[in-house]
């Protein structure tokens, strides 16, 4: 997609996706694309090291439609932290590919207007663990709802994910393997669907050499 220059350090930063923000790799400022000009709009913590096979530029494959893995965010709570990678893929659409606790999700986002009336904060008060919500028709039940915040983010990214933001997670199990993610933050609210994966089945290539993986 080509190449921009950073606003606050000069570096080049480059877009391989219609993604609007990215991180630039050299002062780890928050970038937004406003027609031909960057804009800066705050800083990010680096993405610590861990013990992921994945990394930028990763590739793979889900429901037989291949796919880049172009940023990462990190987010964090109470007892612990995980990783959601945000893929490319070749439609053109976004994913995100949720890395947590040895689980393997791919979610998309979809318009919370779907869930009915009430959203943002009244959605929040009568979604506590065991209640039930209807989304695409099939019955999901809540599993969790905790506090988290961002940490740090990497590479390209479809929202604004500035470190310290914070947000109320609620994750929903359905039939089978469905899976779905509503986030309601103070200016924000979104949903996020999709299922659990299996990492054998992305196929992916490209992946950080790890002691002790194939």
């Amino acid at each position: 997609m080509g190449s921009m220059t950073c606003p606050s350090c000069g570096a080049p930063v480059p877009f391989r996706s219609a993604a609007p923000y990215a991180v630039c790799a050299y002062c780890r400022s928050l970038l937004v694309r406003r027609d031909a000009v960057l804009e800066s709009i705050g800083r990010v913590a680096q993405v610590p090291q861990d013990l992921s096979p994945l990394q930028l530029h990763t590739s793979g494959t889900f429901d037989h439609q291949h796919f880049t893995l172009v940023g990462r965010i990190r987010k964090t709570w109470d007892q612990g932290s995980w990783s959601e990678w945000c893929a490319n893929f070749d439609q053109p659409q976004f994913g995100w590919l949720a890395e947590a606790q040895g689980d393997w999700v791919m979610t998309f986002e979809r318009a919370l207007q779907e869930l009915g009336s009430p959203t943002g904060p009244d959605l929040l008060q009568r979604l506590g663990p065991g209640a039930s919500l209807t989304i695409d028709s099939q019955p999901f039940t809540v599993s969790d709802v905790k506090a988290v915040s961002v940490t740090a983010a990497e590479g390209e990214l479809t929202s604004a994910a500035i470190t310290g933001m914070r947000m109320t997670s609620i994750d929903l199990h359905g039939p089978g393997t469905r899976f779905a993610t509503i986030e309601i933050a103070e200016r924000q609210s979104r949903l996020f669907v999709g299922r659990f994966v299996a990492f054998e089945e992305c196929r992916f290539s490209n992946l950080r050499t790890l002691e002790g993986w194939g």
